[in-house]
């Protein structure tokens, strides 16, 4: 395994074991403030351009010409698109091609984390977003991860009052669309 990704899967793991701490810790946020989502997108993505790169994964990104604010914890929403982004590269394949893709307005956006590796049955859905499951395609990539970047995403989101949902990419893959949820 490169040492370039090695350490950011290291990283990310304790990330990740901290971020699970904090929300177990708590309930509801530690912090709200008002983010600017296309800045935190550009951030994250930049972040994981050296591995994409190394994998030979092609790594676009998309934002919208206004900038899109909500209210939440940055830290944790974060962790959240981190681990999003690293799952679409981690898994997939040499050739292939992750976009993230931010749309909308501030009340009426979503952001989209479109990839074209091996996607996740739709049977597993479901249980990627729970600790510690690990989905089969997951296990037999990557058999030491821990399953807890799905789940932490899932509950950030539901903390931020937003929905995610995993659906399969046209032409094979995985799309994990985050927005606002019905009641924001």
């Amino acid at each position: 395994v490169p040492i370039i990704e090695e350490s950011q899967y290291l990283g990310t793991l304790l990330h990740n074991l901290n971020a699970a701490a904090r929300l177990e810790a708590t309930a509801g946020l530690a912090h709200e403030d008002t983010i600017d989502l296309n800045r935190l997108v550009d951030r994250v993505v930049d972040r994981h351009r050296p591995v994409a790169r190394r994998k030979e994964i092609a790594l676009e990104l998309a934002l919208p010409e206004r900038p899109v604010e909500i209210r939440g914890d940055l830290t944790l929403l974060e962790q959240a698109l981190g681990n999003l982004v690293q799952n679409a590269i981690r898994y997939n394949r040499a050739g292939g091609h992750v976009a993230v893709v931010l749309r909308g307005v501030t009340d009426d956006w979503a952001l989209d984390v479109i990839d074209d590796g091996p996607g996740v049955p739709e049977a597993e859905r479901t249980r990627v977003l729970e600790p510690s499951f690990r989905g089969s395609e997951a296990r037999t990539r990557h058999p030491h991860g821990m399953g807890l970047g799905l789940h932490i995403a899932s509950d950030v989101a539901d903390r931020h009052r937003l929905m995610l949902t995993l659906g399969e990419t046209e032409g094979g893959g995985l799309t994990v669309t985050l927005r606002p949820g019905l009641d924001t």
